[in-house]
């Protein structure tokens, strides 16, 4: 092969190679929410960390209300309609039970979604409560953490990069 030959090869993968990688977080922007949802559940944000305040340090708990002082009987409370569970997909550990999922009817949950926009694929959430529990826990909740982005780039982006090169001439 000539250097014509490998300048234009070069040139195919360069020209297509961020639209393929776009198109395949688009392709797959179902996977996406899957492992934010399975992060959420496991009491992690989008940096690997658990959701901060604990049920433990939660001002919450030191309204007037029904739960008012009654952190603990929450936690129990919790762990019986959302059991901690090892993430099926991801395989994250279950969240300690003083960790919050951000799950009671799980609205927040069903109102998460990826949506590209032009050459952004953004994570978002909808629902009611969703301004109050990001106000709350951050931004970063929407976000992929280190374990779920190294499953989708394995999974998915790892192959769609090759599969671009082999089509664009290369090996």
């Amino acid at each position: 092969m000539g250097i014509k030959e490998v300048a234009d090869i070069i040139g195919k993968i360069a020209d297509g190679f961020n639209e393929t990688c776009l198109k395949c977080l688009d392709d797959n922007k179902g996977v996406i929410v899957q492992a934010i949802r399975e992060q959420l559940y496991s009491g992690l944000d989008g940096e690997g960390r658990h959701l901060s305040p604990t049920y433990d340090d939660d001002p919450y708990f030191e309204e007037k209300g029904q739960w008012y002082h009654r952190s603990k009987d929450y936690r129990r409370w919790k762990a019986a309609i959302t059991p901690p569970v090892s993430g099926t997909m991801l395989g994250l550990p279950p969240r300690p039970d003083e960790v919050p999922n951000l799950f009671i009817d799980g609205t927040f949950y069903v109102s998460i979604a990826a949506v590209r926009h032009g050459d952004l694929l953004q994570t978002v959430s909808g629902s009611k409560s969703s301004p109050d529990i990001i106000k709350k826990y951050g931004d970063r909740i929407l976000n992929l953490g280190p374990t779920a982005v190294e499953y989708f780039n394995l999974k998915y982006l790892l192959p769609a990069i090759e599969k671009h090169f082999k089509d664009s001439g290369y090996r």
